[in-house]
């Protein structure tokens, strides 16, 4: 299947399950494959015909540093509802990542991946 990706998107949020985690920010990462034939914008060269990376980055962006979450599943299923809303043809995988999360063993990530199919 053919795809549009974004890799690395980074934003700063106050995501956790505690109440303490929520009151300061926490780095995030977001890795996002959207999947959908691509023949018609190879063809066109017109943005109408894929998905716009622009678009689909500030909606991710604008999620996570204006909302706060308890669970990185709720964050990341809220991404791609609003990425659906706007692309409902598209499938969409999210991998979103909680950067140096206050763990045991001080993991340099933690975090979810979270696949919608078109809808």
């Amino acid at each position: 299947m053919d795809a549009v990706f974004v890799r690395g998107l980074e934003f700063e949020g106050n995501h956790g399950y505690s109440a303490a985690e929520r009151r300061g920010t926490r780095r995030f990462k977001v890795d996002l494959t959207l999947e959908m034939p691509l023949a018609a914008a190879a063809a066109s060269d017109r943005i109408a015909d894929t998905v716009d990376y622009f678009k689909v980055a500030e909606i991710v962006v604008g999620l996570g540093t204006r909302s706060t979450y308890k669970l990185l599943e709720a964050l990341a299923g809220a991404m791609a509802d609003k990425i659906q809303d706007m692309y409902p043809h598209v499938a969409v995988t999210i991998t979103l990542d909680k950067l140096a999360p206050p763990c045991p063993g001080v993991p340099a990530a933690c975090g979810v991946r979270l696949t919608r199919a078109p809808r």
